[in-house]
């Protein structure tokens, strides 16, 4: 810092006891990294994500109006598997001395992002089935990545659960208002005005990054990831579900019918709504060591 001295170095005793305790810390970060929960959170993430994104190109084929639900259901996943990191004490930040970690995703992600616009700018699209390519560049890539994980993590000693969390108050609004946005955007699948698409579509994605500055609260995306539980994670999955299904029929059985789009939008907002309303389950606690 400018205008700041450096600070003395520690004698060689306080340094000598500054590295015995090297090993003690590494002690405690690992019992607080469920390495086997993140590596199954690489491989379910990377599987759902796959789903959607193959959803999205063949529904960009031939119905662009129908696609920006399936971009919000993408960006909202990586929120909440951001939270689900941090709940499970994953660390974002890239291993040491581990160059192929590094060219390895890089690739992957240049090769998932370079396949899924090139299909998207080519005229026509190309074959039908070259549309499954994005989502199984990822699927191989990072859900193989996730299977690594879990191979390494086969020998670590299970991690002891700290008691769960409730589900804060805040947490449970956002998962309705949630429900609420999700159906209103399974709602406008459909809408054959491209003016009204832009605009729906922009107002969504306002919604969505105004969202993104309540990160570090209870009510932020990332929240969802660190206390939902399954009666949320069943909801969500139901409801993305319902979101796929409605696009694809959109793009290819014609235009649907408002009451089904009514009916779809009131499930999808329903289903999160009452899982955000779901009691807490009281549950014993291990304690003095006893489960």
């Amino acid at each position: 810092m400018h205008g700041v001295e450096p600070l003395d170095p520690p004698s060689p005793e306080v340094a000598r006891l500054y590295l015995d305790q090297v090993e003690a810390v590494e002690q405690r970060r690992e019992r607080r990294i469920d390495r086997r929960a993140v590596a199954w959170q690489t491989i379910l993430s990377a599987a759902v994500t796959s789903v959607v994104i193959t959803a999205y190109v063949f529904v960009f084929r031939t119905d662009s109006s129908a696609i920006h639900p399936l971009l919000f259901l993408i960006i909202i996943m990586s929120q909440i598997s951001a939270g689900m990191g941090e709940r499970h004490g994953l660390q974002w930040r890239t291993p040491r001395s581990k160059v192929w970690y590094v060219v390895l995703t890089v690739a992957l992600a240049v090769a998932v992002i370079g396949s899924f616009f090139f299909i998207l700018l080519s005229p026509g699209h190309g074959p039908l089935w070259v549309s499954f390519i994005p989502g199984a560049l990822l699927l191989i890539g990072f859900g193989g990545l996730g299977l690594v994980q879990l191979w390494k993590a086969r020998g670590s000693e299970r991690v002891v659960r700290e008691p769960r969390e409730p589900l804060p108050l805040a947490t449970r609004i956002a998962t309705a208002v949630l429900g609420l946005f999700l159906g209103a955007a399974a709602l406008s699948i459909g809408i054959r005005d491209n003016l009204g698409t832009s605009l729906v579509m922009l107002a969504m994605m306002l919604i969505i990054i105004g969202w993104f500055f309540a990160w570090t609260t209870d009510a932020g995306p990332a929240s969802l990831g660190r206390y939902w539980r399954w009666p949320q994670f069943a909801a969500y999955g139901a409801g993305m579900a319902v979101i796929i299904w409605l696009s694809l029929q959109s793009a290819y059985s014609g235009e649907v019918p408002m009451p089904i789009r009514v009916g779809a939008g009131a499930l999808v907002a329903l289903l999160l709504i009452g899982s955000a309303l779901v009691p807490e389950s009281h549950r014993r606690t291990p304690s003095n060591g006893a489960s």
